[in-house]
């Protein structure tokens, strides 16, 4: 790639190395020094989103890019004073409407909060079911908080309150032995689905990401759909009408990975981490003739780098039938790679659903009034 270039239909565009095959020699082409030295690093520029309502076309605010490109059509986060619901994310801009004081979640960086291990995941799991088993036992399980997890009074108090509820919604506390899918109607009569799957974010991420695919393919429809650390939240309309328990079945282990990358390269985590990889890669310049490259400028030499290597990614999506044929182009396998081994956990989602296919992981439906 760095002796042809990176795109065959470019020519030797973004090629730095002269590749002498007759004597078997490597040397450096014009300016490829200079390119390498004020461009080089594995640590990818981010930018700011903006934050747009998608009705009146208002600026409300910014982003991260890292949050931004985490984020789904329909997950909540808090701006300001005020919740907002994802519409789509499209190329530096996130597309909102007001949640209507629906409970959000808030913005993060990627360097403060990352996503939940399954180790943590599963030590929080242990610390649930031990709270839920004194509770029911009649023990105090706030002053074994207080001795063995060393909370304080009033945050051992807090934890003892949430146990009881979910166990009073729920029937049980989900850990990640007992998963446990639960729908209901929400107050403008919309109907969600919620999968209390305590395995973390990267694993709940692409179980989410998953499902959705599925929906859309078997409902033909598109789903808002949005994961957390303990779960995944899926709206659902009239159409979609299954027996609850089906849910778990939806996902076959061995064509899973085939379906996350299809649905992944419909998410913006794709888009970005292509530029990221391309500039890695010496192949979009982030400084040029001593001046940093606007981050707007990179974008949009990013796509096109897509669109010349991958055009079946950018193609207009009415022409487009049936799945995407990935090229074999070291970008593309590298940015399809880190989607799902980075961004998401996709082992760790297949060894999950292996482990609810042979019963090793309980799974509870319930239907309940409202969601705790």
């Amino acid at each position: 790639m760095l002796c042809e270039g990176v795109a065959p239909a470019r020519g030797r565009r973004g090629a730095h190395l002269h590749r002498d095959r007759v004597n078997g020699m490597l040397r450096a082409r014009r300016g490829a020094r200079l390119v390498s030295i004020t461009n080089g690093g594995a640590i990818p520029d981010t930018a700011d989103y903006d934050v747009v309502e998608a009705h009146s076309e208002t600026f409300v605010g910014k982003v991260n890019e890292d949050f931004a490109i985490e984020s789904l059509a329909g997950d909540i986060f808090l701006l300001g004073n005020t919740s907002w619901r994802i519409r789509r994310v499209a190329s530096g801009k996130v597309w909102v409407e007001d949640a209507h004081g629906a409970p959000p979640t808030i913005p993060f960086w990627l360097g403060e909060a990352p996503g939940r291990t399954l180790e943590l995941s599963r030590a929080v799991s242990d610390v649930r079911e031990n709270v839920a088993k004194r509770a029911a036992e009649g023990e105090a399980p706030g002053r074994w908080l207080e001795c063995e997890a060393g909370v304080g009074p009033a945050g051992a108090e807090q934890i003892v309150a949430y146990v009881n509820e979910t166990r009073a919604m729920l029937g049980c506390v989900p850990t990640v032995d007992r998963v446990v899918a639960e729908r209901f109607f929400d107050e403008s009569g919309g109907m969600q689905l919620v999968l209390h799957t305590p395995f973390g974010g990267r694993i709940n991420r692409a179980w989410g990401l998953a499902l959705r695919k599925r929906f859309c393919v078997n409902f033909d429809f598109e789903l808002q759909a949005a994961a957390t650390d303990d779960g995944i939240v899926i709206s659902l309309t009239d159409r979609h009408s299954f027996p609850l328990d089906t849910v778990f079945s939806y996902l076959n282990p061995a064509t899973v990975e085939r379906d996350l990358t299809q649905a992944s390269l419909a998410a913006p985590m794709f888009t970005n981490r292509w530029r990221w990889n391309a500039s890695r890669a010496l192949a979009v310049e982030r400084f040029s003739r001593g001046k940093k490259v606007p981050m707007q400028i990179q974008r949009m030499r990013a796509e096109d780098l897509l669109g010349a290597v991958f055009p079946d990614q950018v193609m207009c999506q009415d022409n487009r039938a049936g799945p995407v044929t990935l090229p074999d182009h070291p970008l593309t396998r590298e940015t399809v790679e880190n989607c799902l081994r980075e961004a998401m956990d996709v082992d760790g989602f297949k060894e999950t659903l292996e482990r609810v296919g042979h019963g090793e992981i309980a799974t509870v439906t319930v239907e309940t009034p409202a969601s705790p």
